[in-house]
């Protein structure tokens, strides 16, 4: 926003922190997913012992409980930062407005 070219209320850094940290949610599944499929590729033609198989499942339950849970509290920030954004917008508009000599 700006008031003649000389105020200037810019949040577009809140934009990219929020995409990059969506994009390493869905990176760190991918990584995941990707070395439990080749482990359990390695235990279905018998390359290690079965009994990792039972173990990786059992880590692959912890893995997507706690992946959970690191979602909802990224999706919380994010919402809180898009809070942050809209109270910033209102307050600059009303700022560039009062310079304006309008109402705030």
């Amino acid at each position: 926003m700006a008031f003649n070219g000389l105020i200037q209320f810019r949040n577009d850094n809140l934009d990219g922190i929020q995409s990059q940290t969506v994009g390493q949610q869905e990176q760190y599944t991918e990584i995941w997913d990707n070395v439990r499929t080749q482990l359990l590729s390695l235990v279905q033609t018998g390359q290690v012992d079965a009994q990792i198989g039972g173990t990786l499942e059992y880590r692959d339950a912890i893995f997507r409980r706690e992946a959970t849970g690191y979602d909802e509290s990224v999706t919380s920030q994010n919402t809180a930062m898009r809070n942050v954004q809209n109270i910033g917008n209102e307050g600059g508009a009303a700022m560039v407005r009062a310079a304006a000599g309008g109402r705030a």
